[in-house]
C-alpha cells in the first residue's frame, strides 16, 4: 500500500480535528449549510459519492473523476415544508448553487448557497478549495461567506479516506466532516461507508453525529443501496434508500427517506451527466437492435510508436490505436469494421501487429472491408486479411517481390586516397563489407537470402491464406505481373469491388443495411475512476529505438536511468521494453541491459518486444528479458563484434593540404587527424601490425563477453550460443527456434504477458505509461535553416561527409542533416557510417544498413 497518500489523510484528519476542538465556548445556530440535514442528495458519503455533487461539501470530490461532471438534484422535505434544488459543475475548476425554498403559510422565503473552487488530484487522493457565500434571506437561515478545505486519499483499491473543514469568516462557526468507504471485494459490487460530523463549537470526539450505510451494484451502471444517519439533536434515525441506473455517460438516483416509524421525510432525485462511475452500454436498451459498423480511418497517416502531444494529426500512436482495436475485438455489438489505409505509412513490425489485431476482430464475429488507393506489398499483405478489400478506381497494387541490395564503396575510398582496415574475425559479421569489398561474400549472401526468403514467404502465406489464393497464383502475379491497375486488381481477384471511401457510408448503410457507431468502442474507452480506487499498477513502456549510443538513438544514459528509476516505484508491477536498434555502441546497449537485469532482481518481469530490427547491440539490450517476444518479419541475432578504421591515404594531398604532428607516445599520433575545412578530421595513417593484434584481442574479447551474455540471460549452454552467433542475423521465427527469443508476439502480446507474470488479473485496471514521454510539439521546418538564411556557415564534421560531398550537400546541410551526405544515403546508412567515424578502431555492436530492406529503415 502507498505510504504518502495514507499520510497525507492522517494529517488531514489531525487538522480537521484540531480546528474542531479549540472553540467550544459559542454554541449557536451553524452559519453555514450543515451537512447533516443538507446532505440528502448524496447516495454516499462525500468521498464515496466523489464527483460535483460529493465535492459540494468536500471539494476535493470534484477532482475525483477523469473529467468534467456535472450533477444536478433536486428534493422536498414534507415535515419542513422545504424545497431544494441545486447542481454542481466541474472537475479542477468547479462551481456549485444549491437553493433551498420554505414554503409556509403566506410566508415564503429562499436561501441560495454558491461554492466555487479549485481542486486537483490523481488516482490515489485529491485536495480541493472552495470558497462560499450565501444570497437570499439570510437573516432568517444564516449564511456566511466561507472557506472550506477537503482531502481525499485512496491508498488502495479497498479504502478511500475524506476530510473537509468549512470555517466561517465573519464568525468563529465552522463545521467538519470525515468519512470512510470500504469494499471488502476491492471491486464496487459493495461498498461499505460511514460518516462522523461535528461543529465547531462540539467536542469532536464526543458531541458528533454519525451516517453510516452501504451500497451493492449487482450489475454495472444498477446502484441500489441505503444510508442511516442519526437526526440532529436526536437519537432518532433516519434512513435512506438508493435506487439508480446510469446509461453511458448519464445516471438517475432516486432517494426516498423514512423515519423510524416508516412515514416519509423526504425524497430526492439524482442526476449525473459524465458521472465518475461505470454505466450500461445504452444499446443494451435497443429494440430492435442495430446493425453498427465502426470506421478506423488511417488516409495518408503515419503509423508510428509515439507522436507529438499538440498539432500532431499526420501520426497515429500504436498505443492509441491498440486499445481501440482492442475494444472493437470484445464488442459484440458490433457487426463490421472498415479501414481505410489508402496512404498509410508504418514499420513493417507495426503492419504485422496491425494485421494481428484485425485477424482477432475477424475471430471475434466481425466482418473486415478495407480500402486502399495505392498498395504495396506489405500494405496489400494487411489488407488481405480483410473480408473484402476495396480499392479506389484509378489505384494500384505494387506485388514486384522482395529485394535486398547492398551498395559497396571500396572504390569509392581508393579513388578519393582513403584507406580502410577491416577488422572482421567473424563469418557473419559483415557491417564493414560496405568499406572492404566490392561485393558479396558467400556468408552475407547466405545470410540476406534467408532474410528476403522469410519476408517474402511471410507476405505470400498471409495473402494467400486471407485471399483464398493458391502460392502458386501469387508467384505467377508477381513474375508475371508485379504491378496491377484497378481492373487488372479486380480481374486477378485481389480486390472485391472498386470504390471510394466516400462512399462507404452510403454503401454499408444502403447495401448492407448498417448504421455508423455513435460512440468509441466501451472497452477502449476511459476507465472510470470509481471503478477501481487507488491508483492502479502501472506496466511502463520503454522504448529503445534507433543507434545504440549513450546520448541518442536509445539514449543508454537517460533511458537505463530512468529503468533503475522504475525498479524503486512500487507502483510499477513489470516493464514492456520495445526493442528496434540495429546496434552500435556496446557501452549504451550494456547500460540497458544492467537495467533490465536491476528490474529483474527487484521482482519486476520485464518483456521484450522487438520491433523491426533487435540485432547487435539491439539484441544485447533484449537478452536479459525476463521473456523475448519478436515477430517473423523481426532481423534479430548477429551476435558478433565489428571494427574499422578509416585513414588519410593520400586524401589531403589531393587537396593540397599538409600537416605535421609532435607527440610522445608510441601510439599518440594514432588519433591524431588531418583537418580539413568544412571536413573535419581524418586519422593520419593505418594501424601497425601491432595496433591490429591489440584491436583483435579486444574484440575477440569483448565477443567472448557478448556470447557469455546471452548465455547468461537466456539460461542456454556457451557452446550452444557459439554455434548461431558469428554475427549471423536471424529471422524472428529461426530465432526462436535457436531459443534466442521465447515466442512470436507483438507489443500488445507482450504487455498482456507482463500482466500475467505480475499477478494483475484481467479485471483490475493497469496504467500503461510510455518513456521518453512524448514531445509536446514538432517544431516548424524552418528554425533548423535559421543559421543558412543568416549568413552563418555549417561546420560538418566526419570523413564520411568529405567522402561524398558536393558542393550543394555543404548548402543544404543546414536544414537537413541528411544532405550532409551524398543524395541516395538514407538516415540509417548515415548513422552507420557516423558511427564508424565517431569511433575510429573502437568495437561496434552494429549490423550495416544494407542488411535491412528498405521499408525497413524508414524513419517512422
Amino acid at each position: 500500500m502507498p505510504i504518502r497518500p495514507v499520510l497525507s489523510t492522517l494529517v488531514c484528519l489531525a487538522i480537521a480535528a484540531g480546528t474542531a476542538i479549540p472553540a467550544l465556548a459559542e454554541p449557536g445556530t451553524l452559519p453555514l449549510t450543515d451537512y447533516r440535514t443538507g446532505s440528502w442528495m448524496l447516495p454516499q458519503s462525500p468521498s464515496v459519492t466523489a464527483g460535483p455533487v460529493g465535492g459540494l461539501f468536500n471539494p476535493a470530490a470534484y477532482a475525483l473523476n477523469s473529467r468534467v461532471g456535472l450533477d444536478v438534484w433536486t428534493g422536498r422535505d414534507e415535515d419542513l415544508d422545504l424545497e431544494s434544488w441545486g447542481l454542481a459543475l466541474g472537475r479542477r475548476v468547479n462551481f456549485s448553487v444549491f437553493t433551498q425554498e420554505y414554503l409556509g403559510d403566506g410566508d415564503d422565503y429562499s436561501v441560495t448557497d454558491f461554492q466555487l473552487g479549485l481542486a486537483g488530484s490523481n488516482r490515489a487522493g485529491a485536495f480541493g478549495l472552495g470558497y462560499r457565500w450565501g444570497h437570499g434571506e439570510t437573516g432568517r437561515t444564516p449564511r456566511h461567506k466561507a472557506l472550506v478545505a477537503g482531502f481525499v486519499g485512496r491508498p488502495s483499491r479497498w479504502v478511500t479516506l475524506g476530510a473537509s473543514h468549512a470555517v466561517s469568516l465573519e464568525a468563529a462557526a465552522g463545521q467538519t466532516v470525515v468519512d470512510v468507504g470500504l469494499r471488502p471485494l476491492g471491486r464496487p459490487w459493495l461498498t461499505l461507508f460511514a460518516d462522523w460530523t461535528a461543529d465547531q463549537d462540539q467536542a469532536f470526539f464526543g458531541e458528533g453525529d454519525w451516517g453510516a450505510g452501504l451500497e451493492v451494484r449487482p450489475l454495472t451502471g444498477l446502484h441500489l443501496g441505503g444510508r442511516v444517519r442519526e437526526s440532529v439533536g436526536t437519537d432518532d434515525l433516519q434512513y435512506t434508500f438508493t435506487l439508480g441506473l446510469t446509461v453511458g455517460e448519464t445516471g438517475l438516483l432516486g432517494l426516498p427517506s423514512v423515519d423510524e416509524n416508516g412515514d416519509d421525510t423526504f425524497a430526492a432525485v439524482l442526476m449525473r451527466s459524465s458521472p465518475p462511475t461505470g454505466g450500461m452500454d445504452p444499446r443494451t436498451f435497443e429494440i430492435p437492435p442495430r446493425r453498427i459498423y465502426y470506421s478506423v480511418d488511417l488516409e495518408n497517416k503515419i503509423l508510428t510508436y509515439q507522436k507529438h502531444r499538440w498539432f500532431d494529426d499526420k501520426r497515429v500512436a500504436w498505443l492509441d490505436l491498440l486499445p481501440v482495436l482492442e475494444g472493437l475485438q470484445k464488442d459484440d455489438k458490433i457487426d463490421l469494421v472498415a479501414v481505410n489505409v489508402a496512404g498509410l505509412r508504418a514499420r513493417p513490425s507495426l503492419i504485422w501487429e496491425l494485421r494481428q489485431q484485425l485477424e482477432r476482430i475477424k475471430a471475434s464475429g466481425k466482418t473486415i472491408v478495407i480500402h486502399g488507393e495505392r498498395l504495396d506489398q506489405s500494405t496489400y499483405f494487411l489488407a488481405s486479411v480483410a473480408d473484402r478489400v476495396t480499392l479506389d478506381p484509378w489505384g494500384q497494387i505494387e506485388l514486384p517481390g522482395t529485394v535486398l541490395s547492398r551498395t559497396y564503396l571500396k572504390g569509392t575510398l581508393e579513388k578519393l586516397g582513403l584507406g580502410f582496415q577491416e577488422h572482421r574475425y567473424f563469418k557473419y559479421k559483415s557491417a564493414a563489407e560496405t568499406l572492404s569489398r566490392d561485393s558479396m561474400s558467400d556468408a552475407d549472401r547466405e545470410q540476406r537470402q534467408r532474410i528476403v526468403d522469410v519476408i517474402y514467404g511471410v507476405q505470400r502465406e498471409g495473402t494467400s491464406v486471407g485471399r483464398t489464393l493458391a502460392p502458386t497464383e501469387f508467384d505467377r502475379i508477381v513474375d508475371e505481373q508485379g504491378f496491377l491497375t484497378a481492373e487488372e486488381a479486380l480481374a486477378a481477384g485481389l480486390v472485391d469491388t472498386l470504390m471510394r471511401w466516400n462512399a462507404y457510408s452510403e454503401w454499408l448503410g444502403e447495401d448492407r443495411g448498417l448504421k455508423p457507431a455513435g460512440q468509441v468502442p466501451e472497452p477502449a474507452a476511459p476507465r472510470r475512476w470509481d471503478e477501481q480506487w487507488g491508483r492502479p499498477r502501472r506496466i511502463p513502456v520503454v522504448y529503445a529505438l534507433g543507434v545504440c549510443a549513450m546520448d541518442e538513438g536509445i539514449k543508454g544514459r537517460t533511458t537505463s536511468a530512468y529503468m533503475r528509476r522504475l525498479a524503486r516505484d512500487p507502483s510499477v508491477a513489470a516493464v514492456v521494453l520495445r526493442a528496434d536498434s540495429p546496434g552500435g555502441d556496446g557501452l549504451a546497449s550494456d547500460q540497458i541491459a544492467g537495467a533490465t537485469r536491476i528490474l529483474k532482481e527487484a521482482g519486476k518481469p520485464v518483456i521484450v518486444s522487438q520491433g523491426d530490427v533487435a540485432a547487435s547491440g539491439g539484441y544485447w539490450i533484449s537478452m536479459d528479458g525476463t521473456e523475448i517476444l519478436t515477430t517473423p518479419l523481426t532481423v534479430t541475432g548477429s551476435i558478433g563484434v565489428i571494427s574499422g578504421w578509416v585513414w588519410d591515404d593520400g586524401f589531403a594531398g589531393k587537396m593540397g593540404v599538409t600537416s605535421d604532428v609532435v607527440s610522445r607516445g608510441r601510439h599518440a599520433d594514432l588519433y591524431s587527424t588531418v583537418n580539413l575545412p568544412f571536413l573535419g578530421g581524418i586519422p593520419r595513417r593505418a594501424m601497425t601490425p601491432e595496433e591490429m593484434d591489440r584491436t583483435e584481442k579486444l574484440i575477440r574479447n569483448m565477443y567472448a563477453g557478448f556470447v557469455s551474455a546471452v548465455a547468461e540471460g537466456r539460461g542456454l549452454e556457451f557452446d550452444a550460443v557459439a554455434e548461431v552467433a558469428q554475427g549471423r542475423v536471424w529471422m524472428g521465427e529461426d530465432a526462436v527456434e535457436h531459443g534466442l527469443c521465447d515466442g512470436i508476439g507483438s507489443l500488445a502480446d507482450a504487455i498482456a504477458r507482463a500482466r500475467e507474470l505480475a499477478g494483475i488479473p484481467d479485471w483490475q485496471e493497469v496504467e500503461i505509461t510510455e518513456y521518453p514521454p512524448r514531445p509536446l510539439i514538432e517544431l516548424p521546418s524552418l528554425l533548423p535553416q535559421l543559421p543558412s538564411l543568416l549568413g552563418v556557415g555549417t561546420r560538418i564534421n566526419g570523413w564520411t561527409a568529405g567522402m561524398i560531398a558536393r558542393a550543394e550537400a555543404m548548402e543544404a546541410a543546414a536544414g537537413d542533416p541528411s544532405a550532409w551526405f551524398a543524395p541516395g544515403l538514407d538516415a540509417a546508412e548515415i548513422g552507420y557510417l557516423k558511427a564508424i567515424a565517431d569511433q575510429p578502431g573502437r568495437p561496434l555492436l552494429a549490423i550495416e544498413p544494407g542488411m535491412l530492406p528498405q521499408e525497413w529503415r524508414r524513419d517512422y
